[in-house]
């Protein structure tokens, strides 16, 4: 049992998403209502919860934290893509890492408002009013002083809260190759449904056979004939966060399959190349599969469909310049002055849809320093033997007549 394990016959942890995105509050929910019925129950305000959620990385989390204050029974976990960073910031918080690790999430959240309760049942101490700074004079006719503006890097551009849930707020990497490369720069395909959704993919091409996904709330189905092509009776608004949280090695299965009959209702078929595409994109959420080379020069063969396809910003050109050159993804977002993260967003959608070159073509061997500024004139071939001639008619007639003596 892992230390964040639910114990049987605790109540349910009433949960509040005080301060979450749109992505993440989809994909909780459908994990409280798949995998965690009797540990975890969303609470419909903060009168009612024993833990809140709290996301750092989005704008108005001061005032978040401000309604915090008026309840202080309730347990605060937050979450942001780089923890440390807003450790100092918010002290004494439970500050996990994105994405969200759902399998270890409703221990956290139980331990976090259990934590919480003993905090409450000891009355605090009351600390000493601070001393206030004496306010500092200013000298008549004195300029005000400047502060330096420091240049904003690539990595921290505007993002709206979309853009932030989809593609993440990693740190640009640096021009230049640097190893080791952060952890937290890749993800695990077999821990999402990109990874499943390759092997079927695989299975179905190698056997001739239709195969399924199941194990989850719906059905998806890959057939390899006549046309690689996925049948699912999820909408959009149910896979993309079905595609960004991280299943448990039991919930989804492959299974071969005679037939696509058991997907029913309101099915919609998508061609392979464009459903691997976007689901690798929202799994990705601005990484690298493990084991890329973020430096290693790369090619897209071919347009992806965008007007199916998940469109991550300057996906268009992204791609129009890929198309054209061998490059990195570091590469790429140095020429274009675009955060890596887009790239990489790209890049992982590509590499599932089976649109990547990664086999660079060998550079021509530059001429050696060595080697003499003019080249050798060529030897004068020599000249070819001469043909012995043929002797006349009269020759011949004479030859024989002498030997005949």
């Amino acid at each position: 049992m892992s230390r964040h394990s639910i114990l049987p016959g605790q109540p349910a942890t009433a949960l509040f998403l005080l301060h979450v995105g749109s992505m993440d509050a989809r994909l909780i929910g459908l994990s409280v209502d798949r995998h965690w019925k009797h540990s975890v129950r969303l609470a419909s305000s903060l009168d009612g919860a024993r833990v809140a959620l709290v996301d750092c990385d989005r704008p108005g989390v001061d005032a978040a934290f401000e309604q915090l204050g008026a309840h202080p029974r309730v347990g605060v976990v937050c979450y942001a893509f780089h923890p440390k960073d807003h450790a100092q910031r918010f002290p004494n918080r439970v500050i996990l890492g994105k994405p969200l690790n759902l399998e270890a999430l409703p221990g956290i959240l139980a331990q976090a408002a259990a934590e919480r309760a003993r905090t409450i049942a000891v009355p605090p101490r009351r600390p000493a009013p601070p001393t206030m700074p004496a306010p500092p004079t200013i000298q008549p006719d004195a300029e005000p002083p400047l502060q330096a503006e420091m240049p904003a890097a690539l990595g921290h551009g505007v993002q709206t809260d979309d853009e932030r849930d989809l593609c993440g707020a990693m740190d640009d990497l640096p021009a230049t190759p640097t190893y080791p490369l952060p952890e937290k720069l890749f993800f695990n395909p077999d821990n999402y449904l990109i990874g499943h959704l390759q092997r079927a993919v695989e299975q179905a091409v190698v056997t001739g056979r239709p195969h399924l996904i199941a194990g989850l709330p719906r059905l998806i189905g890959v057939r390899a004939q006549p046309s690689a092509a996925c049948i699912t009776d999820f909408r959009d608004n149910q896979l993309r966060p079905l595609s960004m949280a991280q299943l448990p090695q039991t919930t989804a299965r492959i299974v071969g399959a005679s037939t696509l009959a058991h997907v029913t209702g309101n099915a919609t078929t998508w061609t392979a190349e464009d459903f691997l595409w976007n689901v690798a994109a929202w799994a990705a959420r601005g990484r690298l599969p493990e084991g890329v080379d973020p430096y290693k020069p790369v090619r897209l063969r071919a347009w992806p469909n965008f007007t199916q396809v998940f469109m991550s910003p300057h996906a268009l050109r992204i791609t129009a310049l890929w198309v054209r050159t061998w490059a990195s993804p570091v590469d790429i977002a140095s020429r274009l002055g675009v955060p890596q993260r887009y790239v990489f967003s790209v890049f992982s959608s590509a590499r599932f849809a089976g649109l990547l070159d990664t086999d660079a073509p060998a550079p021509a061997q530059p001429a050696s320093r060595t080697a003499p500024q003019h080249a050798a004139a060529p030897e004068p071939a020599a000249p070819p033997p001469q043909q012995q001639q043929r002797p006349s008619i009269l020759s011949r007639i004479l030859r024989k007549l002498l030997n005949a003596v």
